[in-house]
């Protein structure tokens, strides 16, 4: 299990534990990304969302795409969260330096611009209050108020392409992509296919392993005690990426936290 989520499941389980008497909190499992990770129910009828951040972490990301007639950069329509004047401050301060940016590659540049920490973790705190979140919680089941983000997290920003992700293997595409690994040199025990899914179980470590078969890269995917075929994209975005790094412990107490639930 990847450690993220491993960290969603012990904070909820935490919260339940320590505060079970006031609320229920309820694991999102991360199936929908523009819900954050814990919705809480409380006893006398409210409901929010709390979003777990195991630092160091990326925390949030949107998408630029260079104008090489204009030299300015443009917020992409593929963005999931609507523009705000942070992301604006940001795309000002790099149309500074074009050139630089639109060059950064797979490696990146970083977005050092004066203020950036407090400007990074303001354009973090829009997205996620749209999504009803009003607390993160972070190491050592630290439990802060949305507003206070930048007291507890120095937040850096960095320019760089990145791929855009993956998908099932696809049904036209099962027959092929097993073929090709039963004829190769992985030791597959079983296979099993789900819908356009293929899962296949084997002796060997296999997660992240990477082939190209007519064209298109795939990756084994470890789930549980077998491996997802996943189909990786070939569409590659540049992206504003913000990471962030814990710099304070102290969070709310219980006190102030129970009083928020009542």
């Amino acid at each position: 299990m990847a450690i993220w989520k491993e960290f969603e499941i012990q904070c909820t389980d935490y919260l339940n534990r320590r505060f079970g008497a006031y609320a229920r909190f309820i694991h999102q499992d991360g199936a929908d990304s523009t819900v954050p990770d814990i919705l809480v129910e409380t006893k006398g009828g409210k409901s929010f969302y709390i979003d777990a951040k195991h630092s160091p972490a990326q925390c949030g990301q949107f998408v630029l795409l260079p104008d090489l007639e204009t030299c300015i950069f443009e917020y992409s329509r593929q963005n999931v969260n609507r523009i705000n004047r942070y992301a604006e401050m940001i795309m000002a301060y790099m149309n500074e330096d074009f050139d630089e940016f639109r060059e950064a590659g797979t490696a990146g540049k970083d977005i050092n611009m004066r203020n950036g920490s407090d400007i990074f973790a303001s354009w973090i705190i829009q997205p996620y209050r749209d999504k009803g979140a009003e607390f993160f919680i972070t190491n050592d089941f630290t439990i802060l108020p949305i507003e206070e983000f930048s007291n507890y997290f120095e937040v850096s920003a960095k320019y760089r392409i990145k791929r855009s992700g993956s998908g099932n293997v696809g049904k036209s595409r099962l027959r092929s992509v097993m073929d090709y690994i039963n004829s190769h040199d992985y030791v597959i025990m079983n296979s099993r296919i789900d819908g356009d899914k293929l899962f296949v179980t084997s002796t060997q470590n296999l997660h992240d392993t990477r082939f190209i078969l007519r064209g298109i890269e795939y990756m084994f995917s470890l789930r549980g005690n077998e491996y997802e075929l996943r189909k990786l994209s070939n569409t590659y975005n540049a992206n504003v990426i913000f990471s962030i790094k814990q710099k304070s412990s102290r969070g709310l107490n219980d006190e102030d936290f129970i009083r928020y639930l009542k």
